[in-house]
């Protein structure tokens, strides 16, 4: 029995141990503040979150976003979060960066050869209450993403793509913010989602013209790889049309590539890898890749409809 004990005793002292060498390596976020190290914050804080005006219902209603029952139901979800008041929301900041600087302090003085499960357990604590309060604020602050995006989508950027990306501009934005400014968060995290917005569609957009030259250049490179299966003119030329309308399904890059390799077209010549690389922005083994790509999927439909000319093509 005194052995049994001494090896349970052992296992739950390298288990306390992993879980010390386990919070040592986490990263700890936080906005510090010279209030912070003043003890009697500690209780002013609790008394505003835990019976103050962050705990109690909060039922402002959102100039932003009035109907969110117009959205898809998972946005919806998403956008019930209730509008934060000025002081509400510096509450909830000045609470969350408070247990983030107490659980980093307490973290500080840890030491696994020697510290407790109670030790461990406070610091998890007030990681778990931080986290809480920091889901608090982004569901309160919703509304704002899907605002923003609604008024940024654009043909070559789907409302979708736009909010993944202010979703996590959001995220950040809460890490980042400093509620001791002056100025209210919905300011700070519009500037930051709209600018993340503004780049994406920018950078879409080069993306876009890029493609579009490229398709536009292609007829008239010069270029002195040849790939050409051995064929009539006019069987060429016969499949060369079947083979347009099937690529139709490919993506754009797939289709600019695939006319180039493959010199669709009465005048087209076939270009090399390198020249298409320099056209697209990519490595010539990139461009390879997606050419690999690209045959794959036209090979599937040759025999998925039984072309077999077009198999024979790119196979």
């Amino acid at each position: 029995m005194i052995a049994c004990s001494c090896l349970l005793e052992a296992q739950q002292e390298k288990a306390t141990r992993r879980r010390a060498e386990r919070l040592l390596q986490t990263e700890i976020d936080f906005i510090s503040n010279p209030s912070f190290k003043n003890w009697d914050v500690e209780g002013e804080i609790e008394f505003q979150l835990g019976s103050g005006s962050s705990s109690r219902e909060m039922k402002h209603s959102s100039p932003l976003l009035k109907n969110p029952r117009q959205l898809p139901a998972h946005l919806a979800r998403l956008c019930e979060g209730d509008v934060l008041s000025a002081d509400e929301e510096q509450a909830l900041f000045r609470r969350m960066n408070y247990l983030k600087y107490k659980a980093n302090v307490l973290r500080s003085q840890l030491n696994p050869e020697t510290c407790s499960d109670q030790d461990l357990d406070t610091i998890e604590l007030l990681l778990d209450e931080a986290l809480r309060v920091r889901n608090q604020i982004f569901r309160s602050n919703m509304r704002l993403v899907v605002s923003i995006i609604k008024k940024c989508v654009t043909p070559h950027v789907t409302f979708d793509d736009l909010l993944s990306d202010g979703i996590w501009t959001l995220m950040k934005a809460v890490d980042k913010f400093d509620y001791d400014r002056g100025f209210r968060f919905s300011t700070y995290a519009y500037r930051a989602i709209t600018n993340y917005a503004y780049r994406k569609i920018a950078d879409q957009r080069k993306e876009h013209s890029r493609f579009t030259q490229a398709k536009q250049e292609q007829p008239l490179e010069e270029v002195t790889e040849e790939k050409r299966p051995e064929m009539d003119e006019q069987t060429w030329l016969e499949l060369s049309e079947l083979l347009e309308q099937k690529i139709e399904s490919l993506d754009q890059r797939e289709q600019l590539i695939v006319r180039a390799r493959y010199a669709l077209g009465r005048d087209s010549k076939v270009q090399t890898f390198q020249k298409l690389a320099d056209q697209l922005g990519v490595s010539k083994e990139r461009v390879r890749q997606l050419e690999q790509r690209a045959v794959a999927k036209l090979r599937k439909m040759a025999e998925e409809t039984r072309l077999d000319q077009i198999h024979e093509l790119v196979g």
